[in-house]
């Protein structure tokens, strides 16, 4: 309960731009199961994307 109390009040923190950079930060440190899904995500499509990149050459190469 104290890690959110202090996620609150660290809400009402913004930067130059209006951003929450700090709360950002301390969300990625709580759950780092979910960032971790998301770069699996994100490598899984760059590597379908190249393979299907390689597959257009390999035909146009026929």
């Amino acid at each position: 309960m104290k890690r959110i109390a202090e996620l609150d009040t660290k809400m009402t923190e913004y930067d130059e731009l209006g951003r929450l950079t700090k709360l950002r930060k301390e969300r990625e440190k709580l759950i780092p199961k979910v960032i971790d899904k998301k770069k699996k995500i994100r490598a899984k499509r760059k590597s379908r994307q190249l393979a299907l990149k390689k597959w257009i050459i390999n035909i146009s190469d026929d």
